[in-house]
C-alpha cells in the first residue's frame, strides 16, 4: 500500500499535480515517521519530496519548517556536501529568500557552497553569487572570519575571491537586475 501511494505521489509530481503529490507525500511522512522512525530513509525521502512540492507551490513558511528538520538530519547523518543535503539547503535558502530572511539565507548559501566546493565548484559559485547579491548581510565579512554561524569554512580564500568577482560583475552591470533561482545566482561569464 505505501509503495503504491509513493508511486502515485511521484506520478502526480511528475505530471505537475503538486498539491495532490504533496498530500500523498504528507501521508507517507506521517506513516513512515510512526512506523519506521524520524531518521528512516523512507521517511526522509517523503519529507524531501514534500519540500520539493512546497517549493513548487510557493509554500515558503511550510517549506522553511520542513527544510530546517530535514537539513539538520542530513547534516548529522550525511554531511553538508552530500547531494541530498545540498538540494535541501537550496530549497531552504530559496524559501528564506522569499520570506525575506536574507541573513540566514546568505549564511546557508555560504556554508553549502563551502561544503560542495571540491565536488561542484560551478554550483558553489552560483550559491556564492546568491549570497553576494545580499550586501546588507555582509557575506564577505561572514566568510573572512572563517566561520559562518558557527560552521567552520574550509575554502575561505576561494569563497572570498568569488564574492569579490561577483561584486565586480554586479557593479559592471548595475543597470541589470541579478537573476536568482533555486540554484543560486544565474552568472554570466
Amino acid at each position: 500500500m505505501l509503495d503504491e501511494l509513493n508511486d502515485q505521489a511521484r506520478a502526480d509530481y511528475d505530471s505537475g499535480e503538486f498539491s495532490t503529490a504533496l498530500a500523498g507525500f504528507s501521508v507517507l511522512r506521517e506513516i513512515r515517521s510512526r512506523r519506521e522512525g524520524p531518521y528512516s530513509v523512507k521517511y526522509l525521502e517523503a519529507l524531501h519530496n514534500s519540500v520539493r512540492c512546497m517549493s513548487m507551490l510557493e509554500m515558503w513558511d511550510d517549506a522553511d519548517l520542513l527544510c530546517s528538520e530535514l537539513h539538520s538530519k542530513y547534516v548529522r547523518t550525511l554531511g553538508r556536501g552530500q547531494e541530498v543535503t545540498v538540494d535541501v539547503a537550496k530549497h531552504w535558502a530559496w524559501a528564506m529568500v522569499h520570506r525575506h530572511d536574507l541573513r540566514p539565507a546568505t549564511a546557508l548559501y555560504l556554508t553549502t557552497a563551502d561544503a560542495m566546493w571540491d565536488a561542484d565548484a560551478p554550483g558553489a559559485r552560483r550559491l556564492i553569487g546568491a549570497a553576494a547579491v545580499v550586501p546588507d548581510a555582509r557575506p564577505a565579512e561572514m566568510v573572512w572570519r572563517g566561520r559562518v554561524d558557527g560552521v567552520p569554512i574550509a575554502h575561505t580564500d576561494e569563497l572570498l575571491a568569488v564574492l569579490g568577482a561577483v561584486a565586480e560583475q554586479l557593479a559592471e552591470h548595475a543597470d541589470a537586475e541579478p537573476t536568482l533561482t533555486l540554484d543560486g545566482l544565474a552568472l554570466t561569464g
